[in-house]
């Protein structure tokens, strides 16, 4: 029993981590409404650059610029 607390107390927090550091990386993934075609002029999600940032990557621009306007 003990291993398996330890590994779910472990787990999470590595996981997390793990995706921080690949939003920090590769904050662009490719768009998923126009993925099967590539490049769709007519995009709304991504206009038409086929890429468009990740939900992580959003998540930190978002706190930093709440941050940002809080403390001004």
């Amino acid at each position: 029993m003990g291993p398996l607390i330890a590994l779910l107390v472990l787990c999470p927090p590595a996981v997390t981590l793990g995706y921080v550091s690949f939003c920090l990386a590769s904050p662009w993934g490719t768009c998923k409404r126009c993925r099967p075609g590539g490049k769709n002029r007519t995009c709304r999600a991504c206009n038409g650059t086929g890429m468009r940032p990740r939900i992580g990557w959003q998540l930190y621009v978002y706190a930093r610029r709440l941050h940002r306007d809080g403390t001004r």
